[in-house]
């Protein structure tokens, strides 16, 4: 707009017309708006970047209350798999995320070199009064799942795979009805988190979902992928797969599982590590 005929092209963006006699005006405008947005842009990356907890608060506060009226209602795309054939397969799957070191868990480790042979899911938890321990054996005698879908990740990339394991909801009956008062359920890794916002010591990375969300046909705890077992990188023994969900939901390497009343009272109160980084918000539907 400053190269071709400025003299007819601003006064015609700014004003709708093209009298050359206001050139100078429409000029003085857009410089000051350019200006003026660039320093918005500035102060607003300084001040996300200072406080990053502070603005996640601020933003969800603002985006979930329109999601609700706009977007939470509707079924998720993605909450049932079956569009994807054998050749949507992709040849490679990423990750984001490092299997857990000898500084995050022995015990994943030692189970890894085991063949995750005398691995055990923790199934139950405080508010059940009572907890399970689950094999891959003892998984696989409940009922399979399997279905291919596209992994989405809010960094960019996808890629497809087929996924075969336990629905969660069908887990969870084999503690028998949900116990009063839960209203969520988490998942715990054996890894860490990645560094926090504030440096603090690393945590057991976790995630935590609603009722709708764990009675999605296709909410699964995976056990193979592409007809073979799940890799180590992908979270072996176990990984939660959430299709209606982007990937920061899927918790790899999982260790253990249970009923909760309220995600406040977990991490920094968000609904899971990423959450508690100030990278996402609780919802992470697609």
């Amino acid at each position: 707009m400053f190269l071709v005929h400025p003299e007819y092209n601003l006064p015609h963006m700014v004003f709708g017309v093209t009298d050359t006699a206001r050139y100078a005006q429409a000029f003085t405008i857009a410089i000051a708006t350019i200006v003026v947005v660039i320093g918005l842009w500035i102060a607003l990356s300084y001040l996300t970047l200072a406080d990053r907890p502070r603005s996640q608060r601020v933003l969800v506060a603002l985006t979930e209350p329109i999601r609700k009226v706009t977007l939470n209602w509707m079924k998720p795309r993605m909450g049932r798999q079956s569009t994807y054939t054998e050749k949507d397969i992709s040849e490679f799957h990423w990750t984001n995320g490092l299997p857990p070191t000898k500084d995050e868990s022995t015990e994943w480790l030692a189970h890894r070199d085991s063949g995750f042979r005398d691995w055990r899911l923790e199934h139950g938890g405080e508010l059940s009064g009572k907890t399970l321990q689950l094999s891959l054996g003892d998984l696989r005698q409940l009922p399979k799942t399997e279905y291919i879908a596209v992994h989405t990740c809010m960094q960019g990339w996808s890629a497809t795979s087929k996924w075969a394991g336990v629905r969660l909801r069908d887990l969870l009956e084999v503690l028998g009805p949900p116990p009063e008062g839960a209203n969520y359920v988490m998942i715990t890794s054996h890894g860490l988190a990645q560094e926090m916002w504030d440096h603090r010591p690393r945590e057991p990375s976790y995630a935590v979902l609603d009722l709708d969300t764990v009675a999605e046909d296709d909410t699964i705890l995976a056990y193979e992928r592409n007809g073979h077992p799940l890799e180590v990188h992908l979270g072996a023994p176990l990984r939660l797969r959430v299709e209606s969900n982007h990937g920061y939901k899927m918790v790899k390497w999982i260790k253990s599982i249970e009923w909760i009343t309220d995600y406040a009272a977990y991490g920094d109160g968000r609904g899971g590590t990423r959450e508690d980084a100030a990278m996402q918000a609780f919802n992470g539907r697609i």
